[in-house]
């Protein structure tokens, strides 16, 4: 910008100065020597005041007494000052706004470095504003104010001072054009001419350009002649004076000009600047409120400045309720000192503290706090994390390895039902496990309940599974979860409602789990006293433990499995060999434990060979052993005796209309002490007697 020179620059620094005694014509005599336009008046070093050549205009000095008078009472006080930083085009607008064609240009401690006059403005206007306003007619407002020649000074002084302005055209006697200014009525008044006439002090020939010329033109004049008024004539006629305060108009209106482009650069900075902040606020608050993170700010007085999203969840309160307030407003007695506590020991560590809290909910946060320092001003950033998920999955992952020590470990499965809902007990508090199998009937046994009254349990016990019984009934008949808040107001427990409300219990919440085929196994129930809806953080908790009751019930009946066939003979389903010889030994060691007499009767069948060759293997039948626990050597030849003759009786129906019957060979040991099984059974087995047709004497005793 033009206008953006600062006045520093071209400032005038000699600054006419005389003391506040000083007579008025003496203070304009000096200004007229010195070609000055105004006067500081100075006392002791102190700026009291400022006298112009245009309060000469403006001043009743009719009589010559008026100018022996002292400049104090005629000074304008207070002088008005610019910084010298201040630009050409803000010293224009502050001069047109104040109405004053001089400035006391002051420095940083208010003291005169110079002085700014309407003509230095001009002066120093840039090439570029005078061409860029081509012709003097442009700038030129209106008519001038004519006085005749003969006309007193003092009529000339009232009509200048009257329309405010600082020149007038003179019409000589012989028709010629001259000019009066208020230098001129200044100059008359260092001389003491109080009853001159305009004639007298005025300038002749006045200096014209036409209306049509340059105003670089008309600025060449004003520099080259030293002059500050040029006539503007248009066809030989005199039509306007052109004058510094004309083209100060001008200026200041270039000024104003600028002043507004820059405003509206700056402006449309602003909007720009405002948007991007509004921007940047929005995102900061959308990352915030984004953030698993509580996050509260608070000043050195401990009130809240920021809180984000997840703060307001944490305190349970609005925004609004917490902004603008503090700990004492939103928390109990006991946390209010806790948190001084820990505040106070932040702002002095310089570092961040860490402690980990519980709240009234149970919730568990790890809390951060740090105080930090901007420009002059100390804030406490707390930021918490809600570690309740992480602590509960550490808790439900150690519930998990505790089961599966049980499981892998080889314990009974009510052993490992009851640790699953004792431990999920303690993940959910107030609850009441049960987990109930499903038998071979189809229906519901309570196989593990370590909280609840026996008395229900019994109840409950063998329940069916259909479309309306209770929740556990229900689930495994729809194989989905069913959640009960109320059991009185719920049909599903139309029956057995009361049975339950009986001991107390109001809520009950029942998960199927299945097993690899998704057949159902069994039901996981929790039970409270109170009606409730589950959280969450409940589902995720049950989710577990059906997992683990899943897992405990396959593998113990895989277990179950293969025990039965590690000792099962596939053929008959009697016990094996093997079992056979685990059974007979635990038998042989619990008789002689308690001074008993087993025996051991060993079961042939007669011609068994023939029978398969006739009749193929599929038509025969095994030898049978049997062992009699705690049976004398009589209560064995009974047994044997009551065995042949059931086997003799036995006909099987064979293709053909053919039957097929047999007999039975049995040999009976009695054991020795401390004789081994496998000796029982050769002593047995040497014993038997071919017995068919021989009714009295179907065994032999060895």
């Amino acid at each position: 910008m033009t206008n953006d020179l600062p006045i520093e620059h071209f400032m005038q620094r000699d600054l006419l100065e005389c003391a506040p005694d000083v007579a008025l014509g003496d203070a304009a005599r000096l200004m007229r020597d010195a070609r000055c336009g105004s006067i500081l008046i100075i006392e002791n070093g102190v700026l009291l005041g400022i006298w112009t050549e245009t309060d000469a205009l403006t001043m009743a000095w009719d009589s010559p007494a008026v100018l022996e008078r002292p400049i104090r009472e005629f000074m304008n006080s207070p002088v008005k000052t610019i910084a010298a930083s201040a630009t050409l085009g803000e010293t224009v607008f502050c001069m047109r706004g104040s109405g004053i064609r001089h400035v006391v240009v002051t420095g940083t401690a208010e003291r005169p470095l110079g002085m700014v006059s309407q003509t230095d403005l001009v002066r120093h206007q840039s090439v570029e504003f005078f061409v860029s306003v081509r012709e003097v007619g442009t700038v030129v407002p209106q008519a001038p104010l004519v006085i005749a020649s003969t006309a007193s000074l003092a009529e000339a002084r009232r009509q200048m001072a009257v329309q405010r302005c600082d020149a007038m055209v003179v019409v000589g006697e012989d028709g010629g054009y001259g000019i009066i200014t208020a230098r001129d009525v200044l100059h008359a008044a260092a001389e003491r001419c109080v009853d001159a006439s305009v004639g007298e002090v005025a300038s002749f020939p006045l200096l014209t350009v036409q209306r049509t010329s340059s105003l670089f033109a008309a600025r060449k004049l004003f520099m080259d002649r030293h002059i500050r008024h040029l006539g503007v004539c248009a066809e030989e006629k005199v039509i306007g004076l052109l004058s510094f305060n004309d083209i100060m108009d001008d200026v200041e209106a270039g000024y104003i000009r600028e002043l507004r482009s820059e405003l509206r650069q700056q402006t449309e900075q602003l909007r720009h600047t405002e948007s991007q902040i509004k921007t940047q606020t929005s995102m900061t608050e959308a990352v915030f409120d984004a953030l698993p993170i509580s996050v509260l700010v608070k000043d050195a007085k401990g009130t809240f400045l920021i809180a984000n999203k997840m703060a307001s969840e944490v305190l349970g309160k609005a925004r609004g309720e917490i902004v603008g307030h503090n700990d004492r407003d939103l928390l109990p007695v006991e946390a209010v000192r806790c948190n001084a506590e820990d505040d106070a020991r932040a702002r002095a560590a310089g570092q961040t503290l860490t402690r980990e809290m519980k709240l009234a909910d149970g919730r568990i946060l790890v809390a951060h706090k740090r105080a930090v320092q901007l420009d002059d001003s100390c804030y406490l950033i707390d930021a918490s994390i809600d570690v309740t998920d992480w602590k509960r999955a550490d808790a439900l992952m150690v519930s998990s390895h505790h089961v599966l020590e049980l499981i892998v470990g080889g314990a009974d499965l009510p052993v490992v039902l009851n640790a699953i809902c004792q431990r999920m007990e303690v993940h959910l508090p107030q609850s009441m496990c049960s987990i109930l199998l499903v038998d071979e009937d189809g229906r519901l046994r309570v196989s593990a309940a370590p909280s609840i009254a026996e008395t229900y349990l019994r109840g409950i016990d063998g329940i069916a599974i259909g479309p309306d019984v209770g929740s556990c009934g229900t689930a495994a008949f729809r194989k989905e979860q069913v959640i009960v808040e109320d059991i009185a107001s719920s049909p599903l427990w139309k029956v057995g409602g009361k049975h339950a409300l009986k001991h107390g219990l109001r809520a009950c919440w029942s998960t199927p789990f299945f097993s690899s085929e998704r057949k159902v196994l069994g039901t996981f129930a929790i039970y409270f006293a109170e009606p409730r809806a589950p959280r969450e953080s409940d589902m995720a908790v049950i989710a577990h433990a059906t997992r683990l009751a899943s897992l405990a019930v396959e593998r113990w009946r895989q277990i179950a499995d293969l025990r039965r066939m590690a000792t099962t003979d596939l053929l008959t389903g009697l016990p094996n060999r093997a079992d056979f010889f685990d059974r007979a030994a635990e038998e042989l060691r619990r008789a002689s434990r308690f001074d008993r007499s087993p025996a051991l009767l060993m079961v042939d069948l007669d011609r068994f060979k023939r029978i398969n060759d006739r009749f193929g293997h599929g038509a025969g039948d095994e030898a049978l052993r049997a062992m009699l626990p705690e049976t004398d050597i009589n209560g064995a030849l009974l047994a044997a005796e009551r065995l042949r003759v059931a086997v003799e009786a036995l006909r099987i129906s064979l293709p053909g209309n053919e039957t097929l019957s047999f007999t039975v060979s049995i040999g009976l040991a009695m054991p020795k002490q401390d004789e081994p099984i496998d000796s029982l059974m050769a002593r047995a087995d040497a014993a038997p007697l071919h017995s068919q047709g021989q009714r009295t004497q179907s065994c032999r005793v060895c």
